[in-house]
């Protein structure tokens, strides 16, 4: 009898033991973190020449709104983030319940203040969100998921049975950092195209195949690459790359495909001979500083 109790014990144990340590292989993933943390989104309109692209910085940087402190909350569309004139548009906080909160202005005279993210629900938890109070939405599927080496939680949120949402633990939705949950079908369509934490590619969608952060599927004033005055060759290249320009070039800038600028030279001239054998291959941004102001081009390292 004793040797039977003895087993039972053990056994209990046992499972005691187990559960403790897949508890203990777990760890959460904040959103609102130490360190600079980059989302490049971007949205459009089937069947309209519509689309938007923007990027959004989250920083160390605080800011007290009505007693809560907040992470500041930048927009910008230059290649690389500058505080100093980028567009600050508010703040995030996140709280002891792995709730994340939203407040400022995406459109100037519109104040917004808002829950995003719940990452506290479980499959089958349901609740109502502030843009839409009178629509349920319920939690069906929670996956562990690895992008980039890091395992996340991710949260399949849907209404009237149809994907409302996808909450990417630590990243944010998979259609854009700041979207609410739809509770319609629409023929827009919106996308987290890729999110940098101090300076590490952590995800990137995979309808784009390569790791590109910083070219837009249209084409936006800042990263226009139509422009022919300055004429950039052998592209694809794997060491030289010639540069000859019908106005003065005052400086050069080398982006690689996440918006780290690999390369900057003051020239002064109207022709340049750039060794570019050291980079890796990929897509790069390259940007002339003129008279005229900033041109860009896309070349290729092979």
């Amino acid at each position: 009898m004793k040797p039977h109790v003895y087993s039972l014990i053990l056994g209990f144990v046992f499972t005691l033991f187990c559960i403790s340590l897949n508890a203990q292989d777990y760890h959460y993933i904040p959103l609102v973190k130490p360190g600079l943390q980059l989302w490049t989104c971007e949205h459009g309109h089937w069947g309209y020449n519509y689309y938007e692209f923007e990027k959004f910085a989250l920083t160390d940087e605080d800011t007290v709104i009505e007693n809560e402190t907040y992470k500041k909350l930048y927009r910008f569309t230059d290649i690389e983030f500058d505080s100093t004139i980028a567009e600050c548009i508010g703040g995030m906080r996140e709280n002891t319940q792995r709730q994340v909160f939203f407040r400022g202005s995406l459109i100037e005279g519109e104040e917004i203040n808002k829950m995003l993210y719940d990452f506290s629900l479980s499959v089958g938890d349901t609740f109502y969100y502030s843009d839409y109070s009178f629509q349920t939405f319920e939690v069906t599927n929670i996956d562990t998921v690895n992008y980039n080496g890091i395992e996340r939680r991710e949260f399949t949120i849907q209404t009237f049975g149809q994907i409302a949402a996808i909450w990417i633990e630590g990243i944010g939705d998979f259609e854009g950092l700041l979207i609410s949950p739809r509770f319609a079908v629409f023929d827009n369509w919106r996308n987290t195209r890729c999110y940098i934490h101090n300076g590490d590619l952590l995800y990137s969608n995979f309808l784009y195949g390569a790791n590109d952060c910083i070219t837009p599927l249209l084409g936006i004033n800042d990263v226009s690459l139509v422009n022919n005055s300055i004429t950039i060759y052998p592209n694809p290249t794997n060491s030289d790359l010639n540069i000859k320009s019908e106005t003065i070039i005052n400086s050069i800038e080398i982006f690689n495909s996440l918006g780290h600028r690999v390369y900057q030279e003051y020239i002064n001239s109207k022709e340049k001979l750039i060794d570019i054998s050291s980079l890796s291959n990929g897509v790069y941004l390259i940007r002339f500083n003129t008279d005229n102001g900033y041109i860009k081009k896309k070349f290729i390292k092979n």
